[in-house]
């Protein structure tokens, strides 16, 4: 049976409630999966998540491919090299996020019916994107390197936060409904985020 995903920062932990498993285990493939016995809590579970968290990211890390961010004198806008641009590239990037993800706000919030709030562009190490419960939403520049459906992804879910401010199972019903394909745009961002997140301009 499935269970809601669990979060490690970046990393999406698929989660499994097995009648025939007799202890937690975690396997890392193209995703990582837990596998967890009856009667065991998200408590629970996530105190061993914790635990093994250094072994994951360790096989992670063996197992990703590249996407090849540090070729020199480019910069990335949708995992297209372009010319960098003159003065400051990070404030560059941070401007070019906030353009891109606002157009893609106003455009899946009008579809969605919902209305965001105040829109900020930051630089967290744990999450790509963040919604408030005052409806304010935040958002890492560097999804502007990602695949244009990648970021369109985070700010979907982002949107489902101003109806639903959990990960219940009526969340992902409400995310399934509204991005079809978020699971395959969520594993891009499994496999590549700490590409991302370790991304300097050279």
């Amino acid at each position: 049976m499935e269970r809601a995903p669990r979060r490690l920062g970046t990393i999406n932990v698929h989660v499994r409630e097995s009648t025939r498993a007799r202890r937690l285990r975690v396997t890392v493939g193209s995703g990582v999966q837990a596998v967890v016995p009856r009667g065991v809590s998200d408590r629970q579970l996530d105190r061993f998540l914790d635990e093994v968290r250094p072994w994951i990211e360790r096989r992670l890390r063996e197992r990703l491919p590249k996407l090849g961010l540090d070729a020199p004198g480019v910069v990335w806008v949708a995992l297209q090299p372009q010319l960098p641009p003159p003065g400051d590239v990070e404030r560059w990037y941070r401007e070019e996020a906030r353009r891109r993800i606002t157009a893609a706000i106003v455009r899946e919030s009008r579809r969605l019916g919902v209305c965001a709030g105040r829109i900020g562009i930051r630089d967290p190490r744990t999450r790509w994107g963040s919604c408030s419960a005052r409806g304010n939403l935040s958002f890492s520049w560097r999804l502007v390197i990602a695949p244009a459906e990648v970021l369109e992804y985070v700010v979907v879910h982002e949107l489902c936060h101003l109806r639903e401010l959990n990960h219940s199972k009526r969340f992902y019903r409400l995310l399934d409904e509204a991005r079809p394909g978020w699971r395959a745009q969520s594993a891009w961002l499994r496999d590549f985020g700490q590409e991302l997140l370790d991304y300097r301009f050279a």
